[in-house]
């Protein structure tokens, strides 16, 4: 479930995913803000899936945070979000598929950055910006990585708590994947693409990342750099978001810096 992210935020655990329900988030989610979203632009987009991811997370429910929806009427559509505000148009989950609890995971907006700790294996943190839903859009992250390398930075788009999602994996050490969560007919998440990077600053260093999501072509940049582009025609609108999971080691520190989000 969904929960309010707000500032100041100071250490705040999370989750819940229920995959086969899709009452939850990225990784299976669902949406609890108390108005309909609005819609931005429209396009569209089924094709082949590849390799379908079958691990499922272990099911840990926290108690719902109540969301303020009371900036929903001042929300923009596209804009620099620097993390020193309110925050209340955000809401995030965690999901766990590790040996540890999603009361390892915390965010907390301190000095103009959403910071993210990972204190245990297989946690991945989402946050989804809920005032609008979107077809055309592009996504930039600056992401400063604190701590261990074994990390990833997410970025995602058209995400519908029963249709699913897409959604970019960057690892820390340049490689990437490109998955579909299909809530449908897979019901988990299929694997459309993989690949590397050596526009990545790895170790502890500092990257920005860009999805864009534009008709039927998805598209990553790293560093401003063209990396990757994709046609897939399953999903045709949806909110965005981005995230931080941790693997074998932890712990993992990201301080996400700004989030930007703009017409492609």
């Amino acid at each position: 479930m969904k929960k309010s992210l707000l500032l100041p935020i100071a250490f705040i655990t999370v989750f819940m995913f229920i995959v086969s329900a899709a009452c939850s988030l990225p990784f299976g989610g669902g949406k609890s803000a108390t108005e309909e979203p609005q819609i931005i632009v429209v396009t569209a987009t089924p094709q082949k899936e590849s390799n379908v991811v079958t691990a499922e997370p272990v099911v840990e429910v926290t108690q719902a945070v109540t969301e303020d929806t009371s900036s929903y009427d001042e929300a923009q559509a596209f804009y620099v979000e620097e993390f020193d505000g309110d925050l209340g148009n955000f809401t995030y989950d965690v999901l766990n598929f590790g040996s540890g609890s999603t009361d390892d995971a915390t965010i907390e907006a301190d000095e103009g950055a959403l910071k993210f700790v990972n204190n245990a294996d297989d946690l991945y943190t989402y946050v989804y910006y809920e005032p609008y839903t979107y077809t055309d859009v592009r996504i930039d992250i600056e992401a400063e990585n604190l701590a261990t390398s074994d990390n990833s930075i997410t970025l995602f788009c058209r995400y519908d708590e029963e249709l699913g999602w897409y959604e970019y994996n960057i690892d820390n050490d340049g490689e990437w994947t490109l998955y579909y969560y299909d809530n449908v007919v897979a019901q988990q998440y299929v694997q459309l693409y993989d690949g590397g990077s050596t526009s990545i600053n790895m170790g502890r260093d500092t990257n920005t990342y860009t999805m864009i999501c534009q008709g039927q072509e998805l598209s990553l940049y790293i560093n401003d750099v063209f990396t990757h582009s994709f046609e897939h025609k399953d999903l045709k609108d949806g909110q965005i978001g981005f995230g931080v999971s941790s693997y074998d080691s932890y712990p993992v520190k990201v301080n996400i810096n700004w989030f930007e989000i703009s017409e492609p």
